[in-house]
């Protein structure tokens, strides 16, 4: 049985009808993702197994992005060291860096993942519990 299985009988009704995810789904994905006043773009999908978790980080690639979990908390932080063929502006700018912590959701096991950055986009892998 998967986190979104404890569906009430009357979402898919609902959903089939107005459209979109049950309310109940959107608050969980809301608690992790935190809403529109951010700056980057952060998001999750998962199947039976996994949870992905996405963020935008354009302008970074892998050697500039550290990952870490420690308890419960994601821990994201990037810093661009090399400026070759970037604009001053722009340089600056990712030089500053960015943290991003995030409370894992309890259906994630924080025992193992994997990343991958590729065109700007971090992708973490996580295993379900």
């Amino acid at each position: 049985m998967g986190f979104f299985d404890d569906e009430d009988p009357f979402d898919s009704i609902v959903r089939e009808f107005f459209g979109g995810e049950p309310l109940h789904r959107r608050k969980r994905r809301e608690q992790f993702i935190r809403g529109e006043d951010e700056e980057r773009k952060i998001d999750f999908v998962e199947d039976e197994d996994y949870v992905y978790f996405i963020f935008e980080l354009p302008g970074f690639s892998e050697k500039d992005v550290s990952v870490i979990v420690n308890g419960r908390e994601l821990e994201i932080s990037a810093e661009k060291v090399n400026g070759e063929g970037i604009q001053d502006y722009l340089h600056q700018k990712l030089r500053q860096g960015l943290v991003i912590r995030r409370e894992l959701p309890n259906f994630v096991s924080n025992k193992g993942f994997s990343h991958t950055i590729k065109n700007g986009v971090l992708e973490i892998v996580f295993n379900k519990k």
